[in-house]
């Protein structure tokens, strides 16, 4: 783990409690926790990618798919145990424990966020190879350039990479996977691009 990913990670065990606090209301992700849901069958398993605490792998539970939290967070995971009950795998999401085309769907929100533009690409491949053909994905990730720390939410640093529209979109298709749904939306701290998209070929080798 690089010296920035194990600075973020080791804020995100400290700050567990709070970030709960601070998300456990999901009604602004209410509409996409809703469009991606309804593209899938009932039971559908799929993954809750950097789940945090799990609250949105509780809500998509609730929406009728078999929902896993994965997070490199123990604390993250812990924080939201009673609260948010349901399977939870600590795990890197750059080398996921899963079977080939074993999943439904990916829902990463806001959480490939700390990886850098080289993991990215990597990840994506690596998301697309654990899912079946036809899965479909939900990602959003912070609207900009280059990189930056910032402590200002929680008073300990987090490392964040920035993305173009036209960056992301290209390392999403490059993985096999179609966008089907592209936004744009601000909140009081950030600017976001948010995708949604389906895995219509096996990701190319390399």
């Amino acid at each position: 783990m690089t010296g920035r990913r194990r600075t973020t990670h080791d804020t995100y065990d400290r700050v567990a409690e709070a970030f709960l606090a601070n998300t456990r209301d999901r009604s602004r992700t209410a509409s996409l926790l809703d469009g991606f849901a309804a593209r899938l069958p009932p039971a559908a398993r799929v993954v809750d990618l950097g789940a945090g605490p799990g609250c949105d792998a509780a809500e998509l539970r609730a929406r009728g798919l078999d929902a896993i939290a994965l997070d490199l967070s123990m604390g993250m995971l812990r924080a939201g145990l009673r609260d948010f009950p349901g399977t939870r795998v600590r795990a890197d999401m750059r080398r996921l424990p899963f079977a080939r085309s074993s999943l439904a769907g990916v829902w990463a929100n806001a959480s490939l966020l700390h990886l850098s533009a080289e993991d990215m690409e990597a990840t994506l491949r690596g998301v697309a190879e654990a899912c079946a053909l036809g899965a479909v994905m939900h990602l959003s990730l912070k609207k900009g350039s280059g990189d930056a720390w910032e402590r200002a939410r929680y008073g300990l640093p987090r490392w964040f990479q920035y993305w173009t529209a036209d960056a992301l979109d290209r390392r999403v298709e490059g993985a096999g996977w179609r966008i089907v749904e592209r936004r744009e939306e601000s909140t009081q701290r950030d600017d976001w691009l948010v995708r949604l998209a389906l895995l219509e070929s096996s990701p190319p080798a390399g």
